[in-house]
């Protein structure tokens, strides 16, 4: 990994709301790495975050995380607008439905939020920090993109800012500032990373958390590390512990894993011993690569390019472009994982991997079939409305250590479902 110099590198961090504390596990990452960031700019959460990052206190932000209910941030009469307001963007004529009910009250009332700001965030320590703050707002009723930075803000106004960068409105009020109305940044750049170009960082570090993926121009750009969360994060105002605790864990591993201390994509696995797992991995894409050649020799594809190479076309969704043998076993055991319903916010090992499977997947029932599937009923798993995909895949699996391959019949039978073929064909090399 390359060395950071804090003066020359830029942290951002984007909007989300209550997903903010992914945010938190990667900021945490960052510091385990040894990075440190000379500038911090963020929209909305990102904003609130960046202001404790910028006062080098994440002791208070990381337990604030922990303990933070909606109830703390908006009046109690407030939270009856909650359900309406969750997923509002998403549906224009509950947008208009919203505004409508609300629109005296002028959104939640956010008091209890400002309070919050101004007991964990100290403006005159920020001013003698050596980390410098940005943050982007919406100006009302232009829409027109602000960035402030704190130096350029009249002193005593920094919370003011910070809660006019998160007006999320109309489900939060407008924030007045001087003669004008400002609502959330998000509304213009989520994700403010070329605030940070144009600040002159040389290397940028940007955490998306929003439900939209932003400025996706700089995903291979190589002095900007863009990481955006492997799963969903909940609501914008899903303030749950539990689940805090899942998407702070998510923003740790995701941010190892960018950083190379990690392997996976949507899962993370611990640093593996490349050299032991390299033959295995080059096993595995060798039979992918021959049982794609039987699935063409049997006519049970086409030869558009995706569907000469369903399993390659699977794993490459998500791998980068440069990736390994490794990478491409490894996404393999993700889609069986993903499969499986495990739970992504931990770091897998493969021995906790093959606990987890036998622990989530119906092998037993899928062993007892055997008999029907061995008597060519292959076709029997998939003539339900609802295909079970758990138990197709364990029976695949169980066909296949019975069997060493798939029959030519089964695998015309089976050439319509190239997922559960790929996962049949992996758990054979995991479990």
């Amino acid at each position: 990994m390359r060395t950071l110099v804090p003066s020359e590198t830029a942290l951002v961090l984007g909007g989300g709301g209550a997903k903010g504390a992914y945010e938190i596990g990667a900021i945490a990452a960052l510091n385990d790495l040894g990075i440190r960031a000379g500038s911090v700019f963020g929209t909305s959460v990102g904003a609130l975050n960046a202001a404790m990052y910028a006062q080098d206190d994440m002791a208070t932000a990381e337990a604030l995380w922990a303990s933070i209910r909606l109830s703390d941030v908006v009046s109690e009469e407030s939270l009856a607008i909650a359900d309406d307001a969750e997923n509002i963007f998403d549906h224009r004529e509950k947008l208009l439905e919203f505004i409508t009910r609300y629109a005296q009250k002028k959104g939640m009332d956010v008091t209890p939020l400002m309070d919050i700001l101004r007991k964990i965030i100290h403006e005159d320590e920020l001013r003698r920090g050596s980390v410098k703050l940005g943050l982007v707002t919406t100006k009302f009723p232009s829409l027109a993109m602000v960035e402030k930075r704190l130096e350029d803000m009249e002193p005593g106004t920094l919370h003011d800012w910070l809660m006019a960068s998160a007006s999320c409105f109309p489900i939060f009020p407008m924030r007045q500032i001087g003669g004008d109305r400002y609502i959330d940044g998000g509304f213009c750049d989520n994700t403010p990373v070329e605030m940070a170009v144009r600040s002159g960082a040389r290397e940028i570090i940007a955490i998306d958390i929003g439900k939209h993926r932003s400025h996706t121009q700089y995903d291979r750009r190589p002095n900007i590390t863009y990481i955006r969360a492997s799963h969903p994060l909940g609501g914008l105002l899903t303030l749950d512990s539990a689940l805090t605790a899942r998407n702070r864990t998510l923003g740790y591993n995701d941010t190892m894993r960018a950083f190379g201390r990690v392997r996976g994509v949507r899962y993370t696995f611990e640093s593996v011993d490349a050299q032991g797992l390299f033959a295995r991995a080059q096993d595995y894409v060798i039979r992918l690569t021959q049982l794609e050649t039987a699935l063409a020799h049997s006519n049970a594809l086409t030869r558009t390019r995706e569907s000469a190479a369903p399993f390659f076309s699977l794993l490459e969704e998500d791998l980068p472009e440069k990736a390994d043998v490794i990478d491409y076993f490894l996404r393999g055991c993700e889609l069986c994982a993903q499969v499986a319903e495990i739970e992504p916010a931990q770091t897998l090992t493969f021995a906790a991997l093959r606990d987890e499977l036998h622990a989530h997947l119906p092998l037993a029932k899928a062993e007892s079939m055997l008999g029907s599937l061995l008597g060519g009923r292959v076709g029997v798993l998939f003539s339900k409305p609802q295909l079970d995909r758990k138990l197709i895949i364990s029976c695949l699996y169980h066909l296949l250590l019975r069997e060493g391959s798939f029959s030519p019949l089964a695998l015309r039978t089976l050439s319509a479902f190239p997922r559960e073929m790929l996962c049949a064909l992996t758990l054979r090399d995991i479990l």
